[in-house]
């Protein structure tokens, strides 16, 4: 609606010398297969230099001889981090992001988080990633009694005005007149028991994030030792080190196996939940 791809009833006006760049996941078939990455850079109409443009791929994971792959051959990740760039680099000054982290693994998302923490214009994103909300948001948006009401905030505040308002209602249900109980039907109890199951994904979402926070900042550490030329003057640390980085490596890629595993349930059972 935002972006004027939808038919509303009322009316829409843009605000002056706004130029918008809408990121969905149908941007992803937009691209040319045939394309180069750094070609489909080159068309996005920026006026940034081929160095310039490698140096964004960088920061989204595309080396110095990636950027020469075709899109065709892309995983769905790869393209969807080539599309969130070439938005980035648009002459846009508000973009409307929606779903921006699907396909994206952890790393790629905290990628994502800082790029939009230096962008200096305006977005709104929609998404269920918690993590990226974190990260990114600070006026919050939410849907309540049919109606789009503002939270000006952080999405930690907002959780937690949100928790005390639920607070509120259990007491106000509790201290109510009791009714008869009527026997629910059977999809509000599978709706309910989908609820509950996304309540318990989302906090295991939240642990393994953590614990990808955890090694990521222990493999940035060894990395750090690694690169110190002084550490292999005793070849028996330098292989101590080494051997330890392979092994934070390991976790760090289980970690994000179950990251990908759990987002994946998440985004099913939401889907069952709207």
């Amino acid at each position: 609606i935002i972006d004027g791809s939808e038919k509303i009833s009322g009316e829409r006006s843009e605000g002056h010398n706004v130029i918008k760049a809408f990121y969905a996941q149908h941007q992803l078939e937009a691209l040319t297969l045939d394309n180069e990455i750094i070609q489909e850079m080159v068309q996005a109409g920026s006026n940034k230099t081929e160095t310039e443009l490698r140096n964004v791929l960088g920061c989204f994971l595309f080396s110095s001889e990636d950027v020469f792959k075709k899109i065709k051959v892309l995983s769905g990740g790869e393209k969807s981090r080539v599309a969130l760039a070439k938005t980035l680099i648009s002459e846009a000054n508000f973009l409307l992001l929606d779903e921006p982290t699907n396909h994206l693994d952890f790393q790629s998302v905290n990628i994502l988080i800082q790029a939009l923490q230096q962008y200096e214009g305006t977005f709104i994103t929609v998404s269920h990633d918690r993590h990226f909300i974190r990260g990114v948001a600070n006026k919050i948006w939410y849907i309540e009694d049919h109606q789009i009401k503002e939270y000006p905030g952080s999405y930690e505040e907002y959780e937690f005005w949100k928790s005390q308002q639920d607070e509120v209602e259990k007491q106000e249900e509790k201290t109510a007149p009791k009714k008869e109980k009527v026997k629910a039907p059977i999809a509000n109890s599978e709706l309910n028991e989908a609820k509950k199951s996304l309540r318990k994904l989302e906090y295991e979402l939240e642990q393994v994030e953590k614990e990808l926070e955890r090694w990521e900042e222990k493999s940035k550490s060894l990395e750090e030792k690694l690169a110190d030329p002084k550490l292999y003057e005793d070849l028996e640390s330098a292989e101590k080190v080494q051997k330890e980085f392979e092994e934070v490596k390991s976790q760090l890629d289980k970690s994000n196996s179950s990251w990908e595993k759990l987002v994946e349930e998440i985004s099913k059972l939401q889907e069952v939940i709207s």
